[in-house]
C-alpha cells in the first residue's frame, strides 16, 4: 500500500496484486483509492464531481509492454460539504517477467494541472511446477456478481480495501486469495486445508477465535474467500497468515499480510490470585499492552515515577517497563498488602475509567476525569449539567472525604470543577479546584458561561447573574 500526495492536496492510496490464470496469463491487478475531498469537483447535473487522470506504463527495459491513460470520475455529489471517496480497479494480462510499473496521477479539474508519479519494479514469477499462490486481497466487500467485470474473481465482485489500516469501526477482516496447482502437485481430487488466522508481529502470538480453516479438493485453482471478526482484536501491529496444508497437515505455502489496528477495546485481563506481580506481568510480551500498564500508572504517580514512566513507555523496551510496573506495585504495596491484589483493584477502575472517560482517541486515563477518579477514586456527589442555555456542559465533584493515592494523605470536603467547551466531543477539562495542589481558579464561572462576559474586575469571582444557571448552586450544595 503507498499513500501518495499531490502539491495541490490530491490524496489517494494505491496497491496492487499477483494472480493467475493456468490456462492463460498471469494478471497484474491494480487498486486506487482517491479521497473525494482532496481532488476539485465542479458544477454538474445534479451535483458535483470530479475527475482524475491516470496514466500507467508498464516497461521491460526500454520497451513498453502496456499502457493505459483514462480519466476516473467520482460519484456526482449533492452534498458539496461531503465528497464520496472513489476507487480504481484495472488488470493488465503479463507473462512471468521483471517490470518496471509507473502511475502518473492529475486533478483535472485543478488550475495548476499539477501531477504525481509512482514508480516501482514489480516481478511475477508463477511456476507451474509447484504449488503457488496469488497476492492476499483485502476486501471492503463482496457479492454474488451478476455481470463479469474486472472486480470479478470466481464469480464475486470484490471491492478493494486498500489501506492496511483498521480502525475501531471496522470488525471484519475479508479477504481473497488463490493457490494454483494443487492438483498437479498433490494429484487431483485429494484432499487439502487452508488455514488462516491474526498474528501478533513482535511475538508471533495468536489471539483466541480470530482464524479459520477450509477444506477444499485440488485444483488448477483454488480460490479462498473468507473473513474474521476482529471485534475483539486489540491494537496493535499484525499479520494475517494464510497456510496450505496437505492432508498429513504439512506446510506447503505460507503467504502474509502485515496491517496495524487501532481501536479502544482492552481485552479483559484474566487474574490468579496465587501467582506474584513477577509472573503476572512476566506472562504479557506485547509491548503495546505493558506500555498501557504503564501509561495508566501516572494518576497515581508522583512527579519522579512520572517522569520514569514517560521515559519508559517512549523506550518501549517490554524488560524495562515490566520492571518498572512490578516495582512501582512493590513499593505502592509494603510490607502489609498484596502487590498484585492492589494491581487487580486499580485495573478494575482503569477499565471503568477508559470505557466512562475516554475523549476521542485518548485513554480515559489521560483525561482529566479520569485522572482525578484515578487519583482520587469515586466521587460522592457528581452534578452534571449538559443542556443549560447559557452554559457549557460541566460537572461537579464533591468528596466528602477523599484521600490522594499520590501522597496517602487525607482531605474533607473537597470539589472539582469541570467543563466541556467543545460541544462534539466528550473532552471535560478540570478548570478548578480547592483541593491542595489542583488548579484553582476563583473566576471558575466565566469559564462555565457561554457569554462573553468576562469583567475586567479581578475582584469578580462570577459573571452576571444568567437565569437557568445552577452553576453557583451546584458548587455550594451538590446533588
Amino acid at each position: 500500500m503507498l499513500l501518495f500526495t499531490t502539491k495541490a492536496q490530491l490524496t489517494s492510496y494505491f496497491n496492487y496484486g499477483l494472480f493467475n490464470v493456468p490456462s492463460s496469463s498471469p494478471f497484474l491487478e491494480t487498486y486506487l483509492t482517491v479521497i473525494g475531498k482532496s481532488v476539485k469537483h465542479i458544477a454538474v447535473a445534479g451535483g458535483f464531481q470530479a475527475s482524475v487522470n491516470i496514466k500507467v506504463n508498464i516497461y521491460q527495459g526500454i520497451k513498453t509492454v502496456k499502457d493505459n491513460n483514462y480519466n476516473l470520475r467520482s460519484p456526482v455529489d449533492k452534498d458539496s460539504l461531503h465528497f464520496s471517496t472513489f476507487i480504481d480497479n484495472q488488470r493488465y494480462s503479463l507473462p512471468n517477467g521483471i517490470y518496471d510499473f509507473e502511475i502518473i496521477l492529475t486533478d483535472n479539474n485543478s488550475e495548476n494541472k499539477q501531477s504525481f508519479t509512482h514508480k516501482e519494479k514489480i516481478e511475477i514469477n508463477f511456476s507451474k511446477k509447484e504449488i503457488a499462490g496469488s497476492s492476499i486481497e483485502i476486501l471492503e466487500s463482496y457479492s454474488k456478481s451478476v455481470n463479469v467485470s474486472s472486480i470479478t474473481k470466481s464469480g464475486f465482485d470484490l471491492i478493494p480495501y486498500n489501506v492496511n489500516y483498521l480502525p475501531e469501526n471496522q470488525n471484519k477482516l475479508i479477504f481473497y486469495f488463490e493457490t494454483y496447482n494443487t492438483d498437479t502437485i498433490l494429484g487431483k481430487n485429494k484432499n487439502f486445508l487452508y488455514t488462516y488466522f491474526i498474528q501478533r508481529k513482535e511475538d508471533t502470538f495468536k489471539p483466541d477465535g480470530m482464524g479459520g480453516f477450509k477444506k477444499q479438493l485440488t485444483a488448477k485453482v483454488n480460490p479462498l474467500l473468507a473473513q474474521i471478526d476482529i471485534t475483539k482484536l486489540e491494537s496493535g501491529n499484525y499479520n494475517l497468515v494464510i497456510e496450505v496444508r496437505d492432508q498429513n497437515n504439512k506446510l506447503l505455502l505460507e503467504k502474509k499480510w502485515f496491517f496495524q489496528r487501532s481501536t479502544s477495546f482492552i481485552k479483559p485481563v484474566t487474574f490468579n490470585k496465587n501467582r506474584s506481580t513477577y509472573e503476572f506481568f512476566g506472562n504479557f510480551n506485547n509491548a503495546d499492552s505493558i506500555k498501557m500498564f504503564v501509561e495508566c500508572l501516572y494518576p497515581i504517580s508522583n512527579n519522579t515515577e512520572r517522569e520514569w514512566a514517560i521515559n519508559q513507555a517512549v523506550k518501549k523496551d517490554p524488560d524495562l517497563m515490566k520492571r518498572f510496573v512490578v516495582d512501582f506495585w512493590q513499593k505502592k504495596a509494603g510490607d502489609s498488602l498484596d502487590p498484585l491484589q492492589e494491581w487487580i483493584t486499580y485495573w478494575k477502575q482503569v477499565v471503568e475509567v477508559n470505557k466512562t472517560f475516554k475523549c476521542g482517541k485518548q485513554k480515559g486515563y489521560y483525561t482529566d476525569r479520569g485522572r482525578v477518579y484515578l487519583q482520587y477514586g469515586k466521587p460522592n456527589q457528581r452534578s452534571q449539567q449538559n443542556s443549560e442555555s447559557y452554559s457549557y456542559p460541566y460537572e461537579i465533584w464533591q468528596y466528602y472525604r477523599i484521600q490522594d493515592a499520590v501522597t496517602g494523605q487525607f482531605y474533607s470536603n473537597k470539589k472539582f470543577v469541570f467543563v466541556n467547551k467543545n460541544i462534539a466531543d466528550d473532552c471535560y477539562k478540570l478548570i478548578h479546584s480547592d483541593m491542595r495542589g489542583e488548579m484553582s481558579n476563583d473566576r471558575w464561572q466565566y469559564e462555565v458561561s457561554k457569554r462573553n462576559n468576562t469583567s475586567g474586575n479581578m475582584d469578580n469571582t462570577s459573571p452576571n447573574s444568567i437565569y437557568g444557571s445552577s452553576a453557583d448552586e451546584l458548587y455550594k450544595n451538590p446533588k
